[in-house]
């Protein structure tokens, strides 16, 4: 019934991108207003007090400051919302150094000072309202002429400096911890249940930052803090006639500490559950191209649009749907074959070969160069296919026909050696502008002794994030473009499926064969407690799961019909592991 409805409202636009961008607005809307029930909660939170029991609960559900810390949360939620919605990011940002945060916060300086700028004056947005609705110290000690100079009191500078580290740290997290970056769900529910389940993750999120920050300022205002009471002091006795004797430390009040905890969480809760929310909603799967009459068409205008990220992964976010869950749309993809530009199969699979073989030759790139192994393909393939079952061996026939066509299975394949590839520079094409300044500045230095050589070093993370920098959708590519495949064995009505087979199958064996290597490479040499090795081993050997996965499915969908495949003998050795479960 929604199709159908859908369908009766469609347009004769098959422009993906301006649908989408309707789309991104729309959405950005319902994040405005499912915002407001969040801010409640945050309001609810900040005004509980387990003084009074359990009816405290209930006095916070309708308490009038309830009510009025919603305005001021919901304005707050909106701001990081908009942030968001400037300043979000698809694909990672590769890195080339081993100070990827440093690199993250210069890479755009502008956009690293708007965003700690604008959470500063949240900050000071939500200490005013927090100020007034729940109180706090008060700027002087005394009314000034009653017991002499006006004296500023340290708790009030504190509660604002306080505060700044706050809302500065949480802007400089957002760009370190690579907070701005989407992560697209793996499974697809509804919306009311992503964000329950987020909820928990919000509060302990919103207490370690809250913690971790607490404590960093109580050491740096131990040590600073009575320096940076003098200067305030000193500016203001140029205005007019104040004192600045001291009258203890704020950092030793179990009032202030407790107002500075609470003020602070409450801010947090508010900008993670916005946080949260954005995520949520701009990265559900979308129905764009059945907004269109050529849905088919639309989603390949989708596939083929690099100028917004986010566009083009709605688009194979789609494809990856359909493929999977929609028999009647996939049978459509492979018998729309009346088009000037070529079957619709053969435009969207180059567009997913296109992703693969991009990633392939990133990785060429990116990898060191060491010495090829020559393997013996056809002596493992010939004793694999031997092995009996109780040996691991498959009861299939031999896809190779090898006892038919000795002298074509027994002939090695040559190997071509990879031209050497030149040392990337320390911080590559990618930094430019004050980036690249500092960064290569603070690499003179490091040049200066053995150790900092060593740290230099390209790490292997870094080129791990240069190729899955679009890891989602190297996976909705590849697992489309098979899922097409496998189900071309009963809903290809022309065949235009099966002389793309052996093409399709190469593309995959030569990303998995640099993939393998890659990890190898990566396994000799690190140790087990290289973290930096390990996190980007991780990547490579999900992708690796990921193909051989997809391989697997394609083989035992195909079990019957290996042999009439009649594949180049280097595919045929190569899918034979599969055959025999041996990959």
């Amino acid at each position: 019934m929604v199709y159908q409805n859908a369908r009766n409202q469609a347009v004769a636009s098959t422009d993906f991108a301006k649908l989408a961008h309707t789309i991104l607005q729309q959405r950005f809307l319902r994040a405005c207003v499912y915002q407001a029930p969040l801010a409640y909660t945050a309001a609810i939170v900040a005004n509980l007090n387990f003084r009074n029991g359990i009816f405290s609960l209930f006095y916070a559900l309708i308490s009038p400051r309830t009510l009025g810390y919603t305005v001021a949360a919901y304005i707050a939620g909106i701001v990081c919302l908009a942030i968001h919605l400037q300043l979000f990011q698809v694909t990672r940002a590769a890195h080339s150094s081993h100070f990827p945060k440093l690199q993250r916060l210069l890479r755009s300086p502008a956009s690293t000072g708007a965003v700690v700028g604008s959470f500063t004056l949240l900050a000071y947005f939500m200490l005013i309202v927090h100020r007034g609705m729940f109180g706090g110290s008060s700027m002087w000690l005394y009314p000034e002429g009653v017991y002499g100079p006006p004296q500023l009191n340290p708790g009030w500078l504190a509660s604002w400096v306080f505060v700044t580290t706050v809302g500065v740290s949480y802007g400089l997290k957002l760009f370190m911890d690579e907070r701005l970056q989407l992560a697209f769900p793996a499974i697809e529910q509804s919306r009311i249940y992503t964000i329950k389940d987020r909820l928990p993750s919000c509060f302990s999120t919103a207490f370690e930052f809250v913690s971790s920050t607490m404590w960093r300022f109580w050491l740096g205002y131990f040590f600073f803090g009575w320096g940076m009471y003098q200067s305030v002091c000193g500016v203001l006795g140029r205005i007019f006639t104040t004192s600045s004797y001291g009258v203890g430390s704020p950092l030793f009040s179990i009032s202030n500490l407790a107002f500075w905890l609470h003020c602070s969480f409450s801010m947090a809760l508010t900008w993670e559950l916005a946080h949260q929310l954005f995520g949520i909603i701009i990265t559900e799967p979308t129905r764009i191209n059945e907004l269109s009459l050529d849905r088919n068409f639309c989603l390949l205008n989708g596939l083929k649009y690099n100028e917004s990220p986010l566009i083009q992964h709605w688009a194979y976010q789609e494809l990856y749907r359909l493929t999977a869950f929609s028999a009647e749309q996939r049978t459509e993809i492979l018998t729309d074959i009346d088009r000037k530009s070529g079957t619709m199969w053969s435009q969207i699979s180059s567009e997913c070969l296109k992703v693969v073989q991009t990633a392939t030759e990133q990785l060429k790139k990116q990898t060191a160069l060491s010495k090829p192994e020559k393997p013996n393909v056809s002596s493992q393939s010939s004793a694999d296919a031997k092995l009996p079952v109780s040996a691991g061996g498959a009861p299939i026939k031999d896809i190779l026909m090898q006892n038919r066509r000795k002298s074509q299975g027994s002939e090695p394949q040559p190997v071509k050696k990879p031209e050497p590839i030149a040392t990337p520079d320390l911080f590559g094409v990618e930094a430019q502008g004050l980036e690249k300044y500092v960064l290569t500045t603070l690499r003179d230095m490091l040049l200066q002794s053995p150790l900092g050589q060593r740290i230099l070093l390209r790490s292997q993370r870094a080129r791990s994030i240069s190729t899955f920098a679009n890891f989602q959708l190297q996976v909705w590519a590849i697992r489309s473009l098979m899922r097409l495949v496998e189900s071309s064995l009963s809903e290809d009505k022309y065949g235009v499926v099966q002389g793309d087979i052996a093409k399709v199958l190469e593309t995959l064996f030569v990303y998995l064969a640099e993939l393998e290597r890659c990890s190898k490479q990566t396994d000799s040499m690190s140790s087990k407690n290289d973290y930096n090795v390990q996190t980007a081993n991780r990547q490579t050997v999900a992708m690796i799961q990921v193909l051989r996965n997809a391989l697997y499915e394609f083989t035992t969908t195909f079990y019957d019909y290996l042999e009439a495949l009649k594949l180049p003998p280097a595919q045929a050795q190569q899918l034979q592991k599969f055959a025999d479960f041996m990959a």
